[in-house]
């Protein structure tokens, strides 16, 4: 398949992708969705929008397709339009979308600066519109059961955790202290973790167990959890002088993990086994674990390039 791809996403467990060109020489238009069998080596269906497509989320059912002002929700089967929902000045196609079985949650910038609207569609009830930021949404992920949602401003500096169902904040943790541009947020699958990919080359992982218990005593089974990590406090928090101040930076809460990488612009993934891999803009990745037990750097396990970048070779 030549050309640029822009997005694509992969239908599980199945040989079907759905994509959108980009790049300098896109394959595709820009304002169409292709759906792709990648056993066949051909298109199987095309969406075409009236506005060039800047993201895409897809499950087994329905596709996502996130342009400047609308995100589109079509039957994956019949292609018909589900629902339409309007989004607050979106240029980079922000969106996040459940990726477990039984859960459709979507969530997208919405209204004004800072605000997040989230919807669930296998439920009639109304979720709340979250007040997220004071500044400009920069980046969100939904929790694969769809119970979580996660934000950063393009300040860069903070995560916000918030319960979908309710809308109330459960937990705020620091990447840093200075701006940068958070490239992807990314939930583990037991909710145990939530992590960040930042434009300064460095992944970021925060254990979120305090807050989910806090939610429910209950949230966790024993073996899911045999010992909570613990996050990073601020050096000052331990003088005395500062516990009476309500200052969010002294008690902030910082990465009880991190992987640092030379690239600048990279995605990551939970693995099983305290492990996350790492997926860069040069086509490199990474595998790397974390002790959940000890505050510190990843371990990397693995550094390898996708594709072969040697010149020499066609």
């Amino acid at each position: 398949m030549g050309g640029g791809i822009g997005k694509i996403e992969m239908i599980k467990m199945t040989n079907i992708l759905v994509l959108v060109g980009g790049g300098k020489n896109p394959r595709f238009p820009l304002n169409q969705i292709i759906i792709w069998d990648d056993s066949n080596n051909k298109i199987l269906r095309v969406i075409r929008l009236n506005s060039i497509v800047l993201n895409i989320k897809a499950k087994m059912d329905r596709i996502i397709g996130v342009c400047e002002k609308k995100i589109f929700i079509f039957n994956i089967h019949t292609l018909r339009i589900l629902d339409m929902y309007n989004t607050f000045e979106n240029t980079n196609g922000i969106v996040g979308f459940s990726t477990g079985d039984f859960a459709s949650v979507l969530a997208f910038p919405f209204e004004s600066k800072g605000k997040v609207k989230v919807v669930n569609s296998n439920s009639t009830s109304q979720l709340p519109v979250i007040q997220a930021h004071e500044s400009k949404i920069a980046c969100l992920s939904v929790s694969q059961n769809g119970s979580l949602l996660a934000t950063a401003s393009d300040k860069g500096t903070l995560i916000r955790v918030y319960n979908v169902i309710g809308g109330q904040l459960l937990t705020e943790v620091r990447r840093g202290s200075t701006s940068a541009e958070i490239k992807c947020i990314v939930f583990d699958e037991l909710n145990r973790y939530v992590g960040c990919a930042s434009g300064m080359g460095t992944i970021h992982l925060f254990s979120i167990v305090s807050a989910m218990k806090n939610l429910s005593e209950n949230y966790y089974s024993k073996n899911e959890v045999e010992e909570e990590p613990k996050n990073r406090k601020s050096f000052f928090k331990k003088f005395n002088i500062f516990e009476k101040i309500n200052n969010s930076y002294l008690n902030s809460e910082w990465a009880f993990a991190r992987f640092r990488i030379n690239e600048h612009n990279s995605i990551f993934t939970f693995l099983d086994d305290n492990k996350i891999c790492v997926l860069t803009s040069d086509g490199k990745y990474y595998i790397a674990s974390f002790d959940p037990k000890s505050e510190g750097e990843c371990n990397k396990l693995k550094e390898k390039y996708i594709y072969n970048i040697n010149k020499n070779n066609k």
